[in-house]
């Protein structure tokens, strides 16, 4: 309870209209205990003023004074205003039994002229007879609160990276945006943006520089924008960008491209060069969806086949896309429950020393044959897995199944190897090098009998911490090779380095070999190269015997294709090894025709 009497004294100041105020409040009993309860109710050390029916400041305690920069007696006499002079009438009545308490709040003026918020309790004071006397307030500094407030407003509706708005105020504004381009019959586009490889660079330079990077991308984006557009950040790596009112279709391709084309400068984060490019989904309202949620799942469907195009692209959203995405949401389910329901199996392709014309190994191959989707190939289902981590789940049924098929041939065809594709983001896992050890030591599988196949792309992406880790992989006694060779770029100087045992060629190349003089002028440089760096050479999809033929004419050291077997089952694939595990059985591999 704030109790005027413990003031300093000064602050009543002798005269007819104050002294007469308070000698009438204290000759009536109920108007004193109405004041009384109007003081309880007020906060604990604010600001009190007292002003008789002209509004004049009559009492001001030492609290009000300084919250306002003046001293007590600087405020005696003067109009109430001066405090508060924007403040109107309003607000909201608080305890009905003291008729006419209210708050409210308003921006109070201090003496140097600085605005702050303020929070004010009033109370009308009468005589007996309902005549107005003056009026008792109460002022309430709201600075702090205020500043809490705005902080709170931030962490729940902006980014605390990029200082966009998040996907609660992006989701707000969007009904609100929906809802009157619907009324005004206009059309709105919403832009789904996603850094590509950003999750690598995250990785790799670690979250300090990949926050910069993001930053950065947010300044140039939001640049690049109008005002009455909005740009936020839904999180990890993913941007959206209303476009409000659309101005037309070829307007919303060309800003597309615009934004695409801001990643062609580099990125200085920390004195280091990194490059970027996004790719960018598009969907128009209200032909792509009526309502928020629809519109978002058609954004993100362009999205998804413009990474498909191969990144750093944008795409309109269609309908095709849409019946794409069905799907892709369904498999993504299909799977979890597919590999519950061991739907899930390897299938082996067998390889073969063209030297020798011996059986030296196979690759394992995933398949999917799903109770719901039928026969789902690897080109569908894989880059999904990939998509939305299932992909570690996949992986690790494929290496410990490939290892015991291995352990089993190895006990009559000693010397067998097994190759098993690893992705990127499972060779990416902290714990990948954890694993292989688990999974060797538990299967019992030969080091030797296991080879892994990394994408040209996977391995030179971090190329320098990833000789490490194949560097430790080597150390555990497996063989190492790199797959679909020739579709990305490889440095030479790092390739050297990277202690790798063969190169696969890609069945692109091999294809056309023998009618491409570019395919086969290709392929005759990657045999040439890998033997001057003492690798071995593999050639996939060999079909006929004229790529087998040029091949063997270039010392290309083993192949994989239809013209030896196609890829089968592991129990057909254990009767096609038993087939040629005597030494008078290899002296020639089976082709489709043999």
């Amino acid at each position: 309870m704030h109790d005027a009497a413990n003031d300093p004294p000064g602050c009543l100041q002798s005269g007819s209209g104050p002294l007469q105020l308070f000698n009438q409040l204290q000759q009536d009993d109920e108007r004193l205990a109405m004041l009384k309860e109007a003081i309880d109710f007020l906060p604990i050390g604010a600001g009190i003023t007292i002003s008789d029916r002209e509004g004049k400041i009559i009492y001001v305690n030492q609290a009000e004074a300084e919250m306002h920069g003046y001293a007590s007696e600087e405020l005696l006499g003067r109009p109430a205003r001066v405090l508060a002079p924007e403040s109107k009438a309003g607000g909201r009545r608080i305890n009905r039994q003291t008729a006419g308490l209210w708050k409210r709040e308003c921006l109070n003026l201090r003496k140097d002229g600085m605005i702050f918020p303020v929070q004010l309790t009033s109370l009308p004071i009468r005589n007996p007879g309902g005549d107005y006397l003056g009026m008792l307030t109460a002022c309430e500094d709201m600075t702090q609160r205020k500043l809490c407030e705005q902080q709170l407003k931030t962490l729940a509706y902006y980014d605390s990276v990029t200082k966009l708005p998040n996907r609660a105020l992006l989701m707000d504004r969007l009904h609100q945006a929906l809802a009157l381009a619907q009324r005004e019959r206009r059309e709105l586009a919403l832009l789904f943006l996603d850094l590509d490889n950003f999750k690598d660079l995250n990785s790799s330079k670690g979250h300090e520089v990949g926050d910069k990077f993001l930053q950065e991308v947010a300044a140039r984006l939001a640049g690049c924008l109008c005002e009455s557009n909005t740009l936020a950040r839904l999180g990890g790596d993913e941007f959206v960008i209303l476009i409000n009112p659309v101005p037309g279709d070829e307007e919303v391709a060309v800003t597309a491209a615009r934004l695409q084309a801001l990643f062609a400068e580099p990125f200085l984060i920390e004195g280091e060069v990194l490059y970027g490019s996004t790719s960018i989904g598009i969907a128009l309202f209200p032909e792509d969806g009526r309502d928020v949620e629809s519109l978002l799942r058609s954004a993100d469907a362009a999205l998804y086949q413009a990474k498909r195009e191969g990144k750093a692209g944008y795409q309109f959203f269609s309908q095709e896309m849409n019946q794409v995405n069905m799907r892709r949401v369904a498999l993504e389910n299909g799977m979890r429950q597919g590999l519950a329901r061991g739907e899930f199996y390897l299938y082996f392709q067998p390889q073969w020393d063209l030297k020798t014309l011996r059986l030296t190994g196979a690759e394992a191959l995933l398949r999917w044959h799903s109770a719901e989707f039928g026969l789902v190939g690897p080109d569908e289902f894989i880059p999904i897995a990939e998509s939305c981590g299932f992909i570690f789940d996949l992986g690790d049924l494929v290496l410990r199944e490939a290892c015991l098929h291995a352990v089993q041939w190895d006990s009559f065809f000693p010397g067998l190897k097994v190759a098993v594709n690893i992705s990127g983001r499972q060779f990416r896992q902290p714990d990948f090098l954890e694993t292989m050890a688990c999974v060797i030591k538990e299967t019992g599988v030969r080091p030797s009998s296991l080879e892994l196949e990394f994408t040209e792309s996977v391995i030179m992406e971090r190329a320098e911490k990833n000789i490490h880790a194949l560097q430790a992989l080597k150390r555990m006694g497996v063989k190492l090779s790199i797959d679909d060779f020739g579709t990305g770029y490889s440095s030479l100087n790092y390739l050297k380095h990277f202690p790798i045992d063969a190169i696969k060629i890609d069945r692109s190349f091999i294809a056309e070999l023998v009618t491409d003089s570019d395919d086969a002028a290709i392929a005759e440089a990657i045999i040439s190269m890998a033997h001057s760096l003492k690798l071995k050479v593999i050639a996939e999809g060999v079909e006929n015997d004229a790529q087998l033929d040029f091949l063997v004419d270039r010392c290309c050291d083993e192949a994989q294709g239809f013209y030896f077997a196609p890829p089968m089952a592991g129990e057909d694939f254990t009767g096609y090894v038993k087939r040629f595990s005597e030494p008078e059985d290899q002296s020639k591999p089976l082709s489709v025709a043999g």
